[in-house]
C-alpha cells in the first residue's frame, strides 16, 4: 500500500489508529510525513538563509526533528500512561509524521513572505497551529482521552522545552552580566 492510501485510509476511517493491529503501510506514510516536513521546513528556513545550504544541513534538521518528535512521543505516552490512558507510543510516534505533512505548507508560504505579500512569522506560527491541532485530534483518537487532556498532553513538552530554554537564556545573562563586572 503506498503513503498516499494509507494516509486517506488514516484521515477517513481514523478508529483504524486505535486497532489492535498496525494499519497496513502506516509507519512508510509516518516517516515520509517527517521528511516532507522537514523538506518544508528547510526550505522555508533556507529561504531566510536561518541554516547553512547543503545535504549535511538538511540532515542536521531532519535529524533534530526526529529526537524531538520520538521525545514528545515517549513523553506524551509516558503521561498518558500515568493518567490511565493505554495507547501506544509507537503509534503516537509515526501519527506525529503523518501530521508534520503540513509543514510542507511552509514552502509556498515562504514565497510569498519573501515576496513581501504575507507576513513569514504569522504563517508560520499558524502552520505550527495547524500541526498542534491535528496532533490533538490525533491523540485522541489513539487514546481515549477528552479534547483537554489531549491538548494538555500536547502542551506540556512543549512548556517544558520552552521553560528549560528560558532558563538557559536567564543563565547565559547572569553570566554574562558575571563577567563584565
Amino acid at each position: 500500500m503506498n503513503p498516499i492510501n494509507s494516509l486517506s485510509a488514516l484521515i477517513e476511517c481514523p478508529e483504524t489508529l486505535a486497532g489492535p493491529d498496525r494499519p497496513e503501510g502506516f509507519g512508510r506514510t509516518g516517516m515520509l510525513g517527517y521528511l516532507a516536513g522537514t523538506v518544508g521546513l528547510f526550505v522555508c528556513m533556507r529561504l531566510f538563509s536561518a541554516v547553512p545550504p547543503g545535504f549535511m544541513s538538511f540532515s542536521v534538521v531532519l535529524l533534530f526533528v526526529l529526537a524531538a518528535n520520538f521525545l514528545f512521543a515517549g513523553l506524551i505516552g509516558l503521561f498518558m500512561d500515568l493518567t490511565g490512558a493505554r495507547g501506544s507510543a509507537g503509534r503516537l510516534f509515526l501519527a506525529f509524521g503523518c501530521t508534520d505533512y503540513f509543514l510542507a505548507l511552509l514552502v509556498p508560504l515562504a514565497f510569498f513572505a519573501k515576496l513581501g505579500v504575507l507576513s513569514a512569522f504569522l504563517w508560520f506560527c499558524l502552520c505550527f497551529l495547524l500541526v498542534i491541532y491535528a496532533r490533538v485530534r490525533l491523540i485522541r483518537r489513539l487514546y481515549p482521552v477528552s479534547a483537554n487532556k489531549a491538548l494538555l498532553s500536547v502542551a506540556l513538552p512543549y512548556a517544558g522545552l520552552w521553560a528549560l530554554f528560558s532558563l538557559a537564556f536567564v543563565y547565559a545573562i547572569a553570566w554574562l552580566v558575571w563577567l563584565v563586572i
